[in-house]
């Protein structure tokens, strides 16, 4: 019993994680995020612009 609950546990889990990065993420920033983390890119930094007029 104990056992199932474990891993019914860990199945929600991973099924949550995966549908916030599928929704709210995105699976290309986790990668760039990943690739800036691991030091194989540099991070991109970006401006915005508001004209005054």
């Amino acid at each position: 019993m104990k056992f199932k609950v474990i891993v019914g546990s860990l199945v929600w889990l991973a099924l949550i994680t995966l549908a916030h990065i599928q929704l709210n993420v995105g699976w290309d920033r986790l990668a760039s995020s990943a690739r800036v983390m691991f030091g194989t890119e540099r991070p991109r930094l970006i401006v915005g612009f508001l004209p005054v007029t």
